[in-house]
């Protein structure tokens, strides 16, 4: 997953939810009783103090009216809690949209590329939400200035990424709008969970030309599950590279490549070596948009869609 590589996102050379029934994977989350609303008459309480995943206690005194993102799935998460008048910094990848959902929300943006803690400063942010492998003198210029920054650790499931809603929800003060978003995402999948319910269950290997395949603990893993097929690769954990005889070996029926991977379907299937492979003897290997499948934020919902399509292309997913 390249957007763990890339930003909150930024591990996966690899991009929730729910206690879903039946087939599904349940995606539990640790905070999950909040009562505030945006509209609501009464106001999250401030300050807010929470220990972030470096350790770190971040107490945010007052609502936060100028918020620095750092990494892409923070920025795609704030697009969808807070107005765009309270957004001073968002990454680069946002406006990629090999990696990002929100390019037109995020125009007129300031962006970063990379934390600079003397850029961050400059915007005068009265939060910062950060990725823990920052580097650590950044985080510290950032605290000295007495500005709150918290860093996220865990975004290698679909879980994480609910809980993640759920923390940046209570920071800005809209935890009744995260709740929301969360309780969407797990309408969203319950219903294509639905859908594909009954069908016979491939193996799918998501893979990269770079040789790496998503195992167990990754997003990519529960998009998998999620949309109905079971992972080829599930005994590995995490991002793992692989040979040609590994992959022979994985036998998957459908393979799956981030729509960013330019050319590397046409090398899966030219490649010799893996012409016993179900997925290429079969031509069942398939693009799969990159910004979606590799998101670590709401939108990874439309990756279990687009990968759900993909396995079961008979199937209706019109609501």
């Amino acid at each position: 997953m390249k957007k763990v590589a890339v930003a909150f996102h930024t591990a996966a050379l690899v991009l929730a939810l729910l206690g879903v029934a039946g087939c599904g994977t349940s995606h539990p989350t640790s905070l999950s009783n909040h009562t505030s609303s945006a509209n609501s008459s009464t106001p999250t309480a401030f300050p807010v103090t929470l220990k972030d995943d470096a350790g770190h206690t971040v107490t945010v005194a007052k609502r936060p009216e100028r918020i620095a993102s750092t990494t892409e799935g923070t920025d795609e998460i704030l697009s969808g809690l807070v107005p765009k008048k309270n957004i001073v910094l968002v990454t680069t990848y946002s406006n990629d949209p090999s990696y990002s959902n929100i390019t037109s929300f995020v125009k007129g943006i300031p962006t970063i590329q990379g934390a600079d803690a003397e850029q961050i400063i400059a915007a005068h942010p009265d939060l910062v939400l950060m990725a823990s492998y920052t580097n650590q003198n950044v985080v510290s210029q950032i605290e000295q200035a007495h500005i709150p920054a918290y860093e996220f650790n865990n975004f290698n499931s679909i879980g994480d990424i609910e809980r993640n809603i759920e923390v940046v929800g209570t920071l800005v003060g809209n935890e009744s709008g995260a709740d929301k978003m969360v309780r969407d995402m797990e309408t969203q999948i319950q219903a294509i969970q639905n859908k594909v319910k009954g069908q016979k269950k491939v193996r799918v290997l998501n893979y990269s030309s770079y040789g790496y395949v998503a195992g167990s603990s990754t997003t990519v893993n529960d998009v998998i599950v999620d949309a109905g097929g079971v992972n080829a690769a599930a005994n590995l954990k995490g991002w793992q590279k692989v040979s040609d005889e590994e992959v022979v070996k994985l036998s998957p029926d459908v393979i799956i490549v981030a729509s960013d991977d330019h050319g590397f379907i046409q090398r899966i299937l030219a490649n010799p070596a893996l012409k016993t492979v179900p997925a290429v003897k079969n031509h069942r290997v398939y693009s799969i948009n990159s910004a979606h499948l590799t998101s670590v934020s709401q939108y990874v919902v439309l990756g279990v869609q687009d990968v759900a399509k993909a396995l079961y292309p008979n199937v209706d997913f019109a609501p």
